[in-house]
């Protein structure tokens, strides 16, 4: 018997509408995606397809997906009702193959059946956790799988080499409340760590394009041709475009990058036969992509201070700082408790990742909004002008060959926090650290020269 947690493998996770709407969208994609096959032309005029709804065309006379005609009156209340539901919300079925065996014809068949779990806010101390599945009695696949993804995004003081406390509930101990655990953490976040798109009531329908998921893709399909995913197709990812036609004549790139917006099913297929080299896999890159998300939302923030009416943590500094120190502590986890050697490329991608996060942090010495104290103000203040607690460098010093390939980056960092003032102790590390760099440059089997531009772009400017 396998253990339970080997069915987790085949979950995948939408983005959880409600059943009904989910199966419409997919039944409308599905007349779209016909419709658009037929066409010959290769515009990209995109209008909008007309795109019927499986309706009654009279009391008594239902319309199938295949597009025939059922005379059903003659039939008991009851089985009209199934007909007319079966053929209004048909099964998202896809066939896998089919045989016979001696006198008999076997059809094998894949249902991609909608879950929706609801994570509530506390009521009497704790969130209210429902799946849709209707296991209620004991924590369900669907809700054991889903808080342990929101685990593995959301944690971060764990000692990841140390086992978690699993709760009655489903989940850790050291979780938290799941419902305040998102909230601090912002679902928008989570659903980037999680491969899910964000919705709202009045953008779940309006085809707009998820700017992670488009980066996602770009990363997926460069895997294929072995290339960055900053260089792979600019003509496509520099302004990309969703469409309303998937299916783009004479540019098989194009329609799969369109596939893997449209389908969610789809890309988490295609996630799932990357390899872990990949630059979708990447846990550095991916965290450097998360703090990048955090500081823009700092910066609106900065712009826009308004109260946010999900009711989720500001995204002040302190929120920013939780969040960018970490990721610093999830990167150095990644290193210690490899259950494989670092690669060399590995290694450039944690060192590129670090490096870019103290220069965005550098480069933040800046009071974003109102505070009682300068320190909740300012995240340069808050990181490494106020107090040394060893940010970044330390994990650095743990990369010295692959850090030595970001010196000149490093060196003009260090300029400017010599203008920007720090802890002695914290400049004086820096310094140090730079010294051993530079030795570990000198005979470095890495190519400096391929990955220095792939930093920080600044010149070198050295410290006097």
């Amino acid at each position: 018997m396998s253990p339970p947690v080997s069915r987790f493998s085949k979950l995948t996770l939408d983005s959880m509408p409600l059943q009904t709407r989910s199966r419409t969208r997919a039944e409308s994609r599905a007349d779209e995606s016909r419709q658009n096959l037929e066409e010959e032309s290769s515009s990209e005029s995109e209008s909008e397809s007309d795109i019927s709804d499986f309706e009654e065309e009279s009391p008594t006379v239902v319309q199938s997906p295949a597009k025939l005609s059922y005379l059903i009156d003659h039939l008991p209340e009851s089985t009209q009702n199934a007909v007319r539901d079966a053929f209004r919300e048909p099964p998202r079925i896809a066939l896998q193959k089919c045989r016979r065996i001696n006198d008999t014809y076997a059809f094998q068949m894949t249902e991609l059946v909608t879950r929706s779990i609801r994570i509530r806010a506390p009521e009497d101390g704790a969130s209210q956790l429902s799946c849709s599945c209707g296991h209620d009695e004991e924590p369900c696949e669907h809700l054991l799988w889903l808080l342990d993804q929101v685990v593995k995004q959301t944690v971060y003081d764990q000692d990841v080499a140390k086992p978690l406390k699993m709760t009655n509930a489903g989940y850790p101990r050291e979780m938290g409340d799941p419902f305040q655990n998102i909230a601090n953490h912002h679902l928008d976040l989570l659903a980037d760590g999680i491969h899910c798109q964000v919705v709202t009531p009045d953008s779940e329908y309006d085809n707009e394009l998820d700017p992670y998921r488009a980066q996602e893709a770009r990363e997926l399909l460069s895997s294929v041709y072995g290339v960055s995913p900053d260089d792979y197709r600019p003509d496509i990812f520099t302004h990309p475009s969703a469409g309303k036609k998937i299916f783009k004549r004479r540019d098989l790139d194009h329609t799969i990058f369109r596939m893997l917006l449209d389908d969610h099913h789809f890309f988490h297929y295609f996630h799932s036969v990357s390899r872990p080299t990949d630059p979708i896999n990447d846990p550095f890159r991916k965290l450097s992509q998360r703090v990048d998300h955090v500081l823009r939302d700092l910066d609106a923030h900065a712009t826009s201070p308004a109260p946010d009416a999900s009711h989720e943590t500001p995204r002040g500094v302190a929120w920013a700082a939780t969040h960018i120190t970490g990721a610093v502590r999830l990167i150095k986890h990644e290193l210690y408790t490899r259950d494989r050697p670092l690669q060399p490329s590995e290694a450039i991608s944690a060192a590129r990742s670090l490096v870019h996060i103290l220069d965005a942090v550098v480069a933040r010495n800046r009071d974003v909004h109102a505070g009682a104290a300068r320190r909740d103000r300012n995240l340069y203040l808050r990181l490494i002008g106020d107090r040394d607690e060893d940010f970044v460098l330390g994990v650095l010093n743990l990369l010295p060959e692959a850090a030595s390939q970001f010196l000149n980056s490093l060196e003009t960092i260090l300029d400017q926090i010599g203008v920007h003032g720090a802890p002695a102790a914290y400049a004086a590390r820096f310094r140090a650290l730079l010294d051993r760099l530079r030795t570990s440059s000198t005979g470095s089997g890495l190519k400096r020269s391929s990955v220095q531009g792939q930093g920080t772009d600044r010149k070198s400017k050295r410290m006097k």
